[in-house]
């Protein structure tokens, strides 16, 4: 075992340092040529779309529902260049705070091989962390990018190193949150893992506490289920909101049955709206009027998983684009867009007869 992974798993505390007065702010001028050349450097990603040198990523999803199976998958092949999920992954080193003790991610190591590329501080707190705790822990993943090279740090989970852990209010969610950029501004990337609100969320707003979270970080990705109700699916959707265009929207990801890797689905729009396009026609095949979204989702068929708005919004859409559906309206409160099928426009205005071919009249 390296020295890097021995000091880390040892129990206890981590060491505390006596940071000392802050030092003056270096207040430095960037002029348009300076972009330029930050542009020109271009953005190294560690994993393409979700994880970069300088960049603070929030990956939240429900308890046991796989956010850290996902990362432990993702420790392990950061050994060597690859893929994840089909994209591209380069190598890296990678230490872990985690709220699971050193037992559980032993027992990781034997089916997944973390070598000597990833170091953990497992519980280095005892009891509720102070404010004095979390910065002395900022210094000491600070020391190790110095010492080690570490490329990435991952919190698993937020709330549990969170001084004072009041998630909902701004002011101390945002005085924990800022001295992780010092991490980031010594080339860290930084993964944040979170549990979800207990009420349903609008997409983007899956993060429990206050919005400031999520508002912070440059990469926020939401991980769902992707049937409900089915624990053997295997199948996670990964929804992802980001500064950066490279980052993909909505892909499906599925863990091999040995649970060592990660494979790529494709885009979970076009998977879905696949799956989903059935349900869509039989609605549109029975219409009497032209549709709204709120009246597909009222007219969704009980054997169907029904989507979010938001997700409909987005079939609806692939559906124009493939000239599968027609639409008009002009998307507003007052006047919502309305959808229906070409073939079904004879039997618009006829009431009850809607439901009669007019033909065979």
């Amino acid at each position: 075992m390296s020295d890097l992974t021995s000091q880390a798993l040892a129990p206890g505390p981590a060491r505390l340092e006596q940071s000392g007065q802050p030092a003056s702010p270096d207040f430095r001028e960037q002029w348009l040529d300076d972009l330029r050349t930050a542009e020109g450097a271009g953005l190294s990603w560690l994993w393409h779309g979700y994880l970069a040198p300088g960049n603070i990523t929030l990956l939240t999803s429900q308890w046991k529902s796989g956010k850290t199976t996902l990362v432990s998958v993702l420790l392990s092949r950061l050994k060597s260049s690859g893929t994840l999920c089909g994209l591209p992954l380069q190598a890296g080193k990678a230490a872990v705070v985690s709220e699971e003790d050193a037992g559980i991610w032993l027992q990781r190591s034997r089916k997944l091989d973390f070598g000597r590329h990833v170091c953990w501080f497992c519980r280095p707190f005892r009891g509720q962390p102070t404010v004095r705790g979390w910065l002395a822990l900022i210094d000491c993943l600070s020391d190790l990018r110095r010492q080690h090279g570490i490329d990435l740090v991952v919190i698993d989970p937020l709330a549990s190193f969170l001084p004072g852990r009041n998630e909902n209010n701004a002011s101390v969610m945002m005085s924990t949150l800022l001295p992780l950029q010092r991490l980031a501004a010594e080339g860290v990337s930084v993964l944040l893992l979170h549990h979800p609100r207990k009420k349903e969320a609008a997409e983007g707003q899956l993060a429990r506490g206050s919005g400031a979270l999520s508002g912070f970080v440059d990469i926020l990705m939401e991980m769902h289920v992707y049937t409900r109700g089915e624990p053997a699916d295997r199948r996670r959707r990964l929804q992802a909101f980001s500064r950066h265009a490279d980052t993909p929207r909505h892909i499906v990801l599925e863990l091999n049955a040995a649970g060592t890797d990660y494979l790529g689905r494709g885009d979970y729009d076009e998977r879905s709206f696949g799956d989903s396009w059935q349900s869509l026609e039989r609605i549109f095949a029975h219409a009497r009027r032209k549709l709204t979204r709120r009246d597909l989702l009222d007219e969704w068929p009980d054997d169907s998983p029904k989507p979010t708005e938001m997700t409909l919004g987005r079939w609806l859409a692939h559906a124009l684009e493939q000239a599968q559906i027609k639409r008009d309206g002009a998307g507003t409160k007052t006047k919502p867009y309305r959808y229906w099928i070409k073939e079904r426009e004879k039997y618009f205005g006829f009431g009850a007869l809607a439901e009669l071919d007019l033909e065979d009249l």
